[in-house]
């Protein structure tokens, strides 16, 4: 965890390359200083990048979240605000349910624990970037955009489907984040 001795470990002992010097002269071992080694096929910096994100999953979202657990309901209950960002989005606090990931499988994982509290209830998750790039289709009258939208396709995936030039059942979920 020390990223002092990780840089020593890794540009010092096994000199790997592409390591740089911070301002306070130690090792850089940023996650994209880990994840360039990684890609040149070292594996000690991928297995600490899976170590760090596992460290940063288990303190922010399995230790924390059962400490929200309010005693009447046995359920977490966040805050949502509407001042908070400059943007009129709504930002969650107390915990920020908000920033729990969607793109990994771990991160899926977490999100199961949350479940509506029986038949008659659910969870809602909105999309504010898609009512955005609404107003900006109808403002614009891009016509892909347009297209998109009045078909009930997903704008992203079609974006993504004209930048890689596939067909948009060959869009993976990779592609449409990129585009």
């Amino acid at each position: 965890g020390s990223p002092k001795q990780l840089g020593d470990i890794l540009f010092g002992r096994m000199g790997l390359p592409g390591g740089s010097k911070t301002k306070t002269g130690q090792w850089s071992t940023s996650a994209q200083v880990l994840e360039d080694l990684a890609a040149e096929g070292a594996e000690l910096p991928r297995k600490i990048v899976d170590w760090r994100q596992l460290t940063k999953l288990k303190s922010t979202y399995v230790d924390a979240l059962p400490t929200h657990i309010q005693p009447k309901t046995g359920r977490i209950h966040t805050t949502f605000h509407q001042l908070v960002a400059a943007t009129g989005r709504l930002a969650s606090t107390d915990p920020n349910i908000q920033n729990i990931p969607v793109r990994s499988a771990l991160g899926k994982k977490i999100r199961k624990a949350f479940i509506p509290r029986d038949e008659n209830h659910l969870i809602l998750s909105a999309d504010y970037s898609q009512i955005e790039l609404r107003i900006m289709a109808a403002f614009s009258k891009d016509e892909s955009m347009l297209d998109a939208f009045n078909n009930g396709l997903d704008v992203h995936k079609a974006t993504a489907a004209k930048v890689f030039h596939v067909p948009l059942e060959e869009v993976t979920s990779d592609m449409r984040r990129k585009a």
